[in-house]
Parts: structure tokens; C-alpha cells; sequence
């Protein structure tokens, strides 16, 4: 009896056992499949990449040069005759590619579970749309990195359009919370933090229901927050000093969450979505004397002698959709889709001719939409050598990070980018991405 119930167990097994083997040889090989498509991953201790056009920023045009990487970081970076490979490194024929820095969007809302968005809504209505009619959002205590939720195919989207860094900013609220500056070299949040927190975010917008409900509202509770702060600061001074007849402070979680950035100045970023927000920025940022950032500003043309006298960095959107509050959107269609295509487009190439300083982000934008506009504001006048100094360097020195990021020099972080042609033409594909040192290539999904 026990010699017949193994035969039939037996019988039972193998089937199940080679149905089970092909199941997972399918899986496999539809997950390496899979990876062809979307991008082949690669780490190594060394890479050289050798006979590709670098376009180093910091530095004239290479010709023909090697860029070395070792551990994740650049090692050498010269002509070719000029730059010894080492023996350990994996080479990499980079001929007719052109090798650039890793683009940087300081301002995303990327991996942040939100409600539906629209992507038709302008830039103030984009933001608002996240408010609850009866209650605010005021969280400055709030580290947005505990929220992020990288997506792999995002992650690659991004690579395709050669952005290798991003800063996730909140996006609820007045005082939104504190943004987080990541690397794209995975999506394992862990791994790709650069900087936390690095700023905080702070919106002109109103609340639905409750105060404050209008555009002065919004800009008396600001000041009357920063005036709070200090008050609080000096009594907490007092008190540490001399606690002997002083009557303990109350704690306050909301001005313990500004004392880093209104009394030791760290990073303030304003969303400004239209030409009264700059001016009101600019306002509080003077009066305060903050360490302030400039963000959205695709109406900054509109103050640029304001802008060029305060000397606050800015982050200039390529969102060229007119706020609502503008001129240009209050006279009908055919001005407003005419301004969306020939006067906000050439915001960029007006702020460089004031020779102001500024980076450009994808806020507001998809991936499609971010170098369909790129390309727009070159057309529009913006020099390209400028393009890419305001989505590398630029960008790097306002987040604090130009040590780091934003050239391509020795010691860096080896986050660059290989193309055939150059960056900003139209036929140019983004065969090669490089963050961290991890090479991903998308060189299938192009042929």
C-alpha cells in the first residue's frame, strides 16, 4: 500500500514540479526581457569612457577625451592623449557620443502619492487643487522624503530626458514642509538621498473655507508667522541664559519648525506663481533678511530689474502656461494660447539677457513636455551653452551642492550623460546614463 501511494505521489509531483520550472523560466526570461526594453544596469568598480565630445562645463569642449570613473565618482576627465586608463577599468567605447553633466530639476513633485492631477490647470491651480476646503496644511515639521515613493519607470523616464537629479518638493499648503535633493540611481530611497532636508517650501496660495482665504491673507499670516518665530527665539534665548524669574516658554511645534530657517537662515523656497508673488517674495525676503530661493518666476521677465537688484536665486519653470491672475489669461483664448507660445517661452532668453542668474526645472511638466519646452526657450532666444549651465551648474550652486554635482571635474559624482548628437537637437537620443557610477543604457529601445 505504501509502495503505490509513492508511485502515485511521484506521478503527482513531476508534472507539478515541471509545470512549476516553467513557469518561472518564462518569468524570467519575460523580466530579461523586460530589462532590454526599459535599460540595462551595470555597476562597476571602474568605467573609462574613451573618444567621446565632452561638454565639461566648468571647462572648454574636449574634442576627443576620457572620462574615468572609479567607486561612483569621476577620477580623470581630459583629452585622451592626456589621461592614462587604469588596468581594472571596464572601457567604454564612447565614439561619435557626446558626454555631458547629469541635468538637475530643482523642483519636482515626482514619487508623491497625490491626489488625480491635471496637467491642463495652471501652475497656482495645479497647487491649490491639493487643499481641503475645510481645514489647512501648514506642516513646516513635514521631511517630504518620508513620503517619496520612487517608481523604477520614472526613474528611467527621467534618464531618457538626461535629468539625474531632482529636488521633491511638498506641495500642500502655505508652509508645505521641508524638499529632499536625490540622485536617480535607483529606486531605493535610501540609496539616492543627496541632501535632507534641504529647504523650506513655501506657496502663496489660499485656503479653501478657512483663513487664510485671499492672496493679502496669505501674505499677513507669512508675516506674522516670521514675526512669531523671532519673538519665540529671542524669549528662548532669554530663558536658556537666565531661567530665574522668566516664565518658562511654551513649547510650539509649528515655531520650532521655522527656527532653522527664519533665525539661522537656512534654505526658504517661495513658489511664485505669477508677478505680484515675486514682488511679495522679494518683500519678505529683504524684511527678514531670509536665505531665500525664487521658484516657478515664468513671469520674472516681468521684474527683472527687481530680480537683478535683490540677487535671489532663482528656479525658473518651464511650465509656459499663463497663471491665471495675468493679463495674458484674462483676454480671451487666442492671447492666452498666443502668450503660451511666444511671449512665456522667451522668459528664460530675458532673464539671461539682463545676465541674471537663474536654473531651469520641470515643474508643472512632464518628462515630454519638459524638453518640448526646453527646446522652445532655445528657439525663443535662450543661448544652448546657457541652457545647460541652468540645468547643471546653476542649479548645483543653489542647492549647495556644486562640489558635488553640476561639471563634469575629478572628484565629482559621476553622474553624466551620453548622447548621439547634442544635447538639445531634436533627433538626439540619450543612449547612456551614469548616476553614482551605475551605467544604465537605453541604447535598445532606440533601435
Amino acid at each position: 500500500m505504501n509502495k503505490y501511494l509513492k508511485k502515485m505521489q511521484s506521478a503527482f509531483v513531476r508534472p507539478v514540479a515541471m509545470v512549476f520550472l516553467i513557469i518561472v523560466m518564462v518569468v524570467m526570461a519575460s523580466s530579461l526581457v523586460s530589462s532590454a526594453e526599459a535599460g540595462s544596469q551595470a555597476v562597476k568598480p571602474a568605467y573609462a569612457l574613451v573618444n567621446c565630445r565632452i561638454f565639461p562645463v566648468a571647462q572648454p569642449v574636449i574634442e576627443k577625451g576620457t572620462i574615468v570613473i572609479r567607486d561612483g565618482l569621476i577620477e580623470a576627465v581630459g583629452p585622451a592623449e592626456k589621461v592614462q586608463i587604469p588596468e581594472d577599468a571596464e572601457i567604454i567605447e564612447a565614439n561619435g557620443l557626446n558626454a555631458y553633466p547629469g541635468l538637475i530639476s530643482a523642483h519636482t513633485n515626482l514619487f508623491l502619492e497625490t491626489k488625480e492631477q491635471s496637467q491642463t490647470a495652471a501652475p497656482e491651480d495645479y497647487l491649490a487643487a491639493f487643499s481641503q476646503p475645510t481645514e489647512p496644511k501648514e506642516l513646516p515639521w513635514l521631511q517630504i522624503v518620508e513620503k517619496v515613493k520612487p517608481k523604477k519607470q520614472t526613474v528611467e523616464a527621467y534618464h531618457r530626458i538626461g535629468i539625474t537629479t531632482v529636488v521633491v518638493a511638498p506641495h500642500e499648503g502655505i508652509f508645505q514642509g521641508q524638499g529632499v535633493v536625490l540622485n536617480l540611481n535607483s529606486d531605493q530611497v535610501n540609496e539616492m538621498v543627496l541632501a535632507q532636508p534641504w529647504a523650506l517650501h513655501i506657496n502663496f496660495t489660499t485656503e479653501r473655507g478657512v483663513y487664510p482665504s485671499s492672496p493679502m491673507g496669505t501674505l499677513a499670516f507669512l508675516r506674522q508667522k516670521f514675526f512669531d518665530t523671532q519673538h519665540y527665539s529671542q524669549h528662548l534665548q532669554r530663558y536658556r541664559q537666565s531661567p530665574q524669574f522668566l516664565k518658562r516658554p511654551e513649547y510650539d511645534p509649528f515655531l520650532e519648525a521655522l527656527l532653522p530657517f527664519v533665525i539661522d537662515k537656512k534654505p526658504i523656497v517661495f513658489q511664485c506663481n505669477n508677478l505680484e508673488e515675486i514682488k511679495r517674495a522679494v518683500k519678505l525676503i529683504k524684511e527678514f533678511k531670509l536665505n531665500a530661493v525664487l521658484t516657478g518666476c515664468n513671469e520674472a521677465w516681468r521684474v527683472s530689474q527687481q530680480l537683478k537688484s535683490a540677487s535671489i536665486p532663482l528656479l525658473v519653470t518651464l511650465d509656459f502656461r499663463p497663471p491665471a491672475s495675468s493679463v495674458y489669461a484674462q483676454q480671451g483664448q487666442a492671447t492666452r494660447e498666443k502668450a503660451e507660445k511666444e511671449i512665456y517661452p522667451a522668459n528664460a532668453s530675458n532673464l539671461a539677457k539682463e545676465k541674471i542668474n537663474f536654473s531651469l526645472t520641470s515643474f508643472g511638466l512632464n518628462d515630454t513636455n519638459f524638453v518640448k519646452n526646453l527646446r522652445a526657450a532655445i528657439k525663443a532666444g535662450l543661448p544652448a551653452d546657457q541652457a545647460l549651465r541652468a540645468l547643471t551648474i546653476e542649479p548645483a550652486r543653489t542647492l549647495g551642492l556644486d562640489k558635488q554635482l553640476g561639471s563634469l571635474e575629478p572628484g565629482k559624482i559621476a553622474n553624466l550623460i551620453l548622447t548621439k548628437g547634442e544635447l538639445f537637437d531634436e533627433k538626439t537620443s540619450i543612449v547612456k546614463v551614469m548616476v553614482d557610477g551605475t551605467l544604465f543604457t537605453y541604447e535598445e529601445k532606440g533601435q
